[in-house]
């Protein structure tokens, strides 16, 4: 059995989060927080293949 990719979305709307885990669940490992603190800590505790990020947030931008 191959591994499933992991994918981390960052968004500062949670339905958005709750729709796209709902949708990929099933085919990838995903990951999604509203916090870009949070999502540092993810990248350094897991194995993160793919990162979506929303561009316009409260604390931070997505490119940040």
């Amino acid at each position: 059995m191959s591994e499933k990719y992991s994918i981390l979305y960052l968004d500062d709307e949670e339905q958005n989060l709750l729709s796209f885990q709902a949708l990929f669940r099933r085919d990838y490992h995903v990951f999604t927080t509203t916090s870009a603190q949070e999502a540092v800590n993810i990248l350094n505790n897991n194995n993160i293949h793919i990162i979506f990020s929303d561009q316009k947030m409260p604390e931070v931008s997505g490119v940040e």
